[in-house]
């Protein structure tokens, strides 16, 4: 294995770019060598129990955020780990254990200017307002699937305007609605300038995902802070709202309304009036912190060094015929300088472009060529829809258009799905993808009146064919979405979440037999990693008997972010279903987690991901040489159906898209690829009809 430069293992410095602003006045937060822990580093485990990792975060950190400056100063974080950008939020608000204590300050907090202003902002935690996008539906009702898409309002379902303001209660009082009540103006100009206007009155439980986005951020606003920490805001969104989005919170940071620190991942488009970046790497520590200019420079460095170290040695290897396998932290690093400088944020000039490894131009994390040839026996349909059209009174959100139809125009949505097909489904945000998705999975309750039929069979009964059941149709299917994440009950241990897949509901109790409890076993021996917290505090065996009493010790709610999606995943590919429905399953998932998962789903246990000085490889696993498979991969017998708005978070296999339109705009376009998405942006913009150049 090669070396490692010795930057990478820096363990207490980073580097730290000063700024040259006319104007700095006092900190609205000030972080002076603070070392964090999520629990006291002196605490121990009790007898008989687990130590839970506690590693240092962000060791010997200093950092200072002006409460004002000429000019503004507007910062975001940027790591690859979801769990990394989380904490160094929740630091800033004052969260998680400071060593010393005194590292961490408020100076502006405490200041006479917020005394006058509003005392109760003297607290962090009031001052500073935090927004996740972990589980987005939490927030909005609903104990159910099918309660997003009921027409009927009860009285329990509160309004937009009702969850903006929090009064949601019923029979409140006048004195506790006058207190929570927000200025009428603030309030008016919240909602035009999130585009939430027509909402205003709907039900909160009929949002879309990226419409309730954009109403748990306006509630925020309204609760009028001095700092606004959003982690991960654009994650599922469409580009169109992302950049709108970007505009209204650049206009609030730009007048300190209130001042607004993002979290981003590196495949994201940073916003031009973001000024400085810290990037932290997946191991918890901040490499490099200033203006971004200089972060992005240091960062090109760094990756172009990497690649010039590979190169030289690359000769010798290839006459061997062996790439060894990487240090983590140069993977990391490869990947992040990958990301920014396709999106441009910055541009290589060291090396000439044919000498840079290029993985991308042959093969796919989930090994499929740039031209793929292969073919899927095409079977029968699982999903027929003939002129399909979903309104809500006079609202139409789905099918509202004329469609050519074997050289004649229909009305509504035709669109079949068989066995063996692998469809992507695309759209901006609100054009109808989940809405689609639940007529399939049949939580819309218009299933049943719409002209749809499900493994050949409708939902009501016919003369002599009785109508298919709720249970029969969803236990032919797997499905993973922000929906099902956020109502998943988070007390089923990690075993207990995939054997869920066999059973009618997470809750009751799964008929497994031996070859189901074989898959489960083998799903948890292969991302044990990426699901078992201890992971790396143990010595793991290679003996395939290894013990799995973690699945059974860990539960699912107390899982990071990423490990949850993870496990759903699983759940939702486990019993090979005849329809795999992977809506934002994905998103969130830190990136190499997810290469992981896109490799699992196409080739099962039969192959692995390795990341060598030629790029990440695709190889035969030490399971398939044995013939020791359990779980393989997607089947000929199987559909698979994908949302997602990442062209990274495409699995390579897609081969059949729609792309369905914005109301109004007439019909959905559909589209078939030689290959991946992942390595053509042409395809990329063909499906979101965009220009041919990178967007």
């Amino acid at each position: 294995m090669r070396r490692t430069a010795a930057l990478f293992f820096a363990t207490s410095k980073f580097r730290c770019f000063s700024t040259s602003y006319r104007l700095l006045r006092t900190p609205i937060i000030q972080i002076s060598n603070g070392t964090f822990y999520r629990q006291h580093p002196a605490s121990r485990p009790a007898p008989g129990q687990d130590a839970t990792p506690n590693p240092p975060l962000f060791p010997q950190l200093t950092l200072s955020l002006p409460s004002f400056s000429s000019p503004n100063q507007n910062w975001a974080v940027l790591s690859p780990s979801s769990t990394v950008r989380t904490a160094f939020l929740q630091i800033l608000r004052g969260q998680l254990l400071c060593f010393p204590p005194t590292a961490r300050s408020y100076p502006y907090l405490l200041s006479d200017e917020i005394a006058t202003k509003n005392s109760k902002l003297r607290f962090p935690e009031r001052a500073i307002e935090y927004v996740g996008f972990d589980v987005e539906r939490k927030a909005f009702g609903g104990a159910y699937l099918s309660a997003r898409y009921e027409s009927r309002v009860e009285e329990t379902d509160f309004s937009l305007a009702q969850y903006l303001t929090g009064i949601i209660g019923l029979n409140v009082g006048e004195e506790y609605t006058k207190d929570r009540l927000p200025d009428q103006e603030v309030m008016v100009q919240v909602v035009k300038d999130l585009e939430l206007e027509q909402y205003f009155h709907k039900p909160v439980s009929t949002l879309s995902n990226g419409q309730s986005r954009r109403a748990r951020i306006g509630k925020a606003l309204l609760s009028k802070p001095e700092m606004l920490l959003l982690d991960a805001p654009f994650i599922g969104l469409d580009p169109f709202v992302s950049k709108h989005i970007s505009q209204v919170l650049h206009r609030l940071a730009e007048a300190n309304a209130p001042r607004i620190v993002l979290s981003l991942r590196p495949q994201d488009v940073i916003p031009e009036w973001i000024t400085h970046v810290v990037y932290a790497g997946e191991d918890g520590r901040v490499d490099v912190l200033g203006p971004k200019e200089e972060v992005f420079q240091y960062l090109k460095e760094q990756y172009e060094s990497v690649e010039s170290t590979l190169m030289t040695s690359k000769g010798a290897e290839m006459s061997t015929g062996e790439h060894p396998e990487l240090n983590p932290k140069l993977v990391e690093i490869r990947e992040v300088g990958r990301h920014m400088s396709e999106k441009g944020d910055f541009d290589l000039t060291s090396q000439a472009d044919d000498s840079i490894p290029s993985h991308s131009l042959t093969l796919s994390r989930d090994a499929y060529t740039k031209i793929d040839e292969s073919r899927v026996p095409i079977g029968d349909p699982l999903v027929e829809m003939e002129g399909v059209k979903i309104k809500y009174g006079t609202n139409s959100v789905l099918g509202n258009w004329q469609q050519e139809v074997d050289g004649s125009i229909r009305e509504g949505l035709w669109w079949n799905v068989r066995r063996g097909q692998r469809w992507g489904i695309f759209g901006a945000n609100g054009s109808g993808k989940t809405t689609l998705l639940s007529l399939i999975t049949s939580d819309h309750p218009q299933t049943y009146s719409a002209p749809i039929y499900i493994f050949q069979r409708s939902r009501l009964p016919s003369p002599g064919l009785p109508g298919i059941s709720i249970f029969d149709i969803q236990s032919r299917m797997g499905h993973s979405s922000p929906e099902v994440h956020a109502l998943f009950p988070k007390h089923l241990s990690v075993r207990r979440t995939l054997e869920s897949a066999w059973a009618d509901t997470p809750l009751t109790k799964p008929a497994l037999n031996s070859e189901a409890a074989q898959r489960v076993e083998a799903c948890l021996r292969w991302f044990e990693a990426e699901l078992n917290p201890l992971f790396n505090n143990v010595h793991v065996s290679n003996d395939t008997s290894s013990t799995l009493e973690w699945a059974t010790h860990n539960i699912f709610g107390e899982l990071s972010f990423s490990a949850q999606r993870v496990a759903l995943f699983l759940r939702t590919i486990i019993r090979n279903p005849d329809i795999v429905i992977l809506d934002e399953a994905f998103s969130g998932m830190d990136d190499l987690v997810r290469d992981k998962c896109l490799l699992f789903l196409s080739r099962g246990e039969s192959m692995t991901l390795h990341y060598h000085d030629i790029g990440p490889r695709p190889t035969e696993s030490e399971i398939f040489l044995q013939g020791n498979v359990t779980v393989p991969g997607l089947q000929d017998h199987q559909a698979l159906l994908c949302v997602s708005h990442s062209r990274q978070e495409v699995p390579g296999c897609i081969r059949e898209w729609i792309c369905l339109p914005e109301p109004g705009t007439g019909p959905p376009r559909f589209g078939r690829l030689n290959g991946p998405v992942e390595l053509s942006y042409k395809r990329w913009n063909e499906i979101w009809n965009w220009p041919t150049a990178k967007p």
